[in-house]
């Protein structure tokens, strides 16, 4: 990990920045708490082998800006522990365990809550609620099935479908027919992927972190889902047909819809210039630097911020912990990606300023807004955001 540095602060943020380590198990760790203005925080935790402070503060700003943007009273934080998500099996549940012990003054306040993220699954956060000795706020509405997959692979992937097809609308072109590029394969990317398709539009490329496959007359879903389920990220060599490219390349063919699904910054200054596609819709957190979405904007690329298109894990989470079902979930996507989307999108236009700095000040000005305010309680937050996701009754 960085060597331990204090992320650049600014008028949201952040407001902790928390060094974990057990000398025990070996586990070292970070949490950022970004802003509690707007009420507890909310992110999830990423184990990778190289995780760095300042791409979990980066994230947790992100988190921030997601919460405040769709509407609901949270703040925004994320936490990274140092590690290979390959790790043996008691090793993993060492550092979960201990990583829950450290931070249970968070947790159990519910000052912070935490959820699953790159590396790190919801059996993990079971192991760091329980040892933390929190209750972990979630029902198991992710692990039920739909079509054959649990939620998971469909909820996020949902949501970015969702701002996608604002974007489009946006921008005045048709969804049918358009093609698309999806980086990564994996819970996010088959869930765009799978609605994409089913609405008309034509799946061309695909990567994972063992390469990609491009097709300009379209990939079959199901052929890949197939292979998938036999070989995992190496699907898209196994793929019979198209051709296969680096995975690094799919950023820039001549595309309709470009979805960025894996790690931070994979667009920047550097390569902004050499992207065709005419509109971008994030499955992953913060892939595209600021400049680079201006770059994007001047160009004429339509690109809905990450925060707004990948909401849907958020928005989901509230529904399960709030007692809702797969359906409210799906409905809570459409009614407040879809409505963010096109407020956002529209104000762009008419600004003429790009959507991620426009979003980025709705959230500054709610957050400076709330500051001196009394803080809500748990019950509150709970209550106002149970009436924001606007899928549950009223209360009585």
């Amino acid at each position: 990990m960085a060597p331990i540095a204090f992320p650049q602060i600014d008028t949201i943020g952040p407001e902790a920045v928390v060094m974990v380590a057990d000398p025990e198990s070996g586990m070292q760790g970070v949490l950022v708490v970004d802003s509690t203005l707007l009420g507890p925080a909310g992110g999830g935790i990423r184990m990778l082998p190289d995780v760095t402070v300042d791409e979990v503060a980066a994230l947790a700003r992100a988190m921030t800006y997601k919460y405040g943007i769709i509407g609901l009273p949270r703040g925004g934080s994320k936490a990274g522990i140092v590690g290979n998500p390959g790790m043996p099996a008691e090793t993993r549940k060492r550092y979960m365990q201990a990583f829950g012990r450290v931070l249970a003054p968070y947790l159990k306040s519910r000052i912070v809550a935490v959820g699953p993220d790159m590396g790190v699954g919801v059996e993990d956060l079971v192991e760091i609620y329980a040892a933390a000795g929190a209750e972990y706020p979630r029902s198991g509405l992710f692990a039920k099935k739909v079509d054959g997959l649990p939620l998971e692979f469909h909820i996020t992937g949902h949501g970015v479908y969702v701002a996608a097809r604002a974007a489009f609308e946006a921008a005045s072109r048709p969804f049918k027919g358009a093609t698309v590029a999806v980086e990564g394969f994996g819970h996010v990317g088959v869930g765009v992927s799978n609605y994409a398709v089913k609405n008309g539009a034509k799946l061309v490329a695909v990567s994972t972190i063992k390469g990609a496959v491009y097709d300009e007359q379209g990939l079959d879903f199901d052929k890949l889902m197939a292979l998938r389920a036999n070989h995992g990220d190496s699907c898209v060599l196994e793929y019979p047909a198209g051709k296969k490219i680096a995975n690094t390349d799919i950023y820039y063919l001549p595309v309709d819809l470009l979805i960025p699904g894996a790690r931070p910054y994979v667009i920047t200054e550097r390569n902004a210039g050499r992207v065709q596609a005419k509109i971008i819709s994030s499955g992953s957190n913060i892939p595209i630097t600021e400049g680079a979405e201006q770059m994007l904007f001047e160009r004429g690329i339509l690109s809905v911020p990450d925060f707004i298109a990948n909401a849907g894990g958020i928005i989901a989470s509230w529904v399960d912990y709030l007692g809702g079902n797969i359906d409210q979930a799906f409905e809570a996507n459409e009614k407040l990606i879809g409505a963010v989307a096109r407020e956002v999108l529209a104000e762009s236009a008419k600004r003429k300023i790009n959507p991620r700095k426009v979003a980025a000040g709705m959230v500054a000005d709610r957050i400076a807004a709330n500051r001196g305010k009394p803080r809500k309680s748990w019950e509150e937050v709970r209550e106002e955001i149970r009436a924001r996701l606007g899928v549950f009754e009223a209360a009585a």
